[in-house]
């Protein structure tokens, strides 16, 4: 009886997924921002307006002029309209190789289940990146990330932190 009870209850424990013992990507970029309390007005005004209004509206020199323009010059930085992308851990050269594996054809029934594999994340960043520009195009643009001098082992995270990042040293 105590088998079955503690077999159901780590079973439960399993199909609940794993945010009981850690926190999602979403609260951690909570915190993060939090501690960073103008780049955090900044990315939340970007995400209800979208990044295109706030470059074009905001005030030059402001901390969100500053944001919107740098994540605007990079390939991946339409990726800050995705709730956690400033704490995921996928690595940018990983990422890019899925860019580039993606053909010209529409995406088939054959590569679905492929990049759902790779997970919901990945699927949404392209989805992401796709509304904004052409698959030639970002393959061509995540292709010349990885040739510049980017830490190929950065993750996506870790690079839309270092490009927002700047905009707050600069402030200081």
């Amino acid at each position: 009886m105590q088998k079955a009870l503690i077999f159901s209850s780590f079973l439960c424990l399993n199909v609940t997924g794993c945010d009981v013992f850690e926190s999602s990507k979403s609260q951690i970029e909570a915190q993060y921002l939090s501690q960073h309390q103008e780049l955090k007005t900044a990315i939340e005004t970007i995400r209800e307006h979208g990044l295109d209004n706030i470059s074009a509206t905001a005030k030059s020199g402001s901390v969100a002029a500053c944001v919107a323009t740098q994540l605007e010059g990079d390939p991946m930085g339409a990726l800050i309209a995705v709730e956690g992308a400033l704490q995921d851990s996928v690595s940018l050269e990983n990422f890019a190789s899925t860019i580039e594996s993606l053909s010209e054809q529409e995406i088939s029934l054959e590569s679905i289940p492929q990049l759902l594999r790779q997970g919901a994340d990945t699927v949404n960043y392209l989805r992401t990146l796709l509304s904004n520009y052409e698959l030639s195009e970002l393959q061509q643009q995540s292709k010349q990330l990885m040739q510049d001098s980017y830490n190929k082992s950065q993750s996506i995270g870790e690079h839309l932190r270092m490009l927002i990042e700047q905009c707050e040293t600069t402030k200081q």
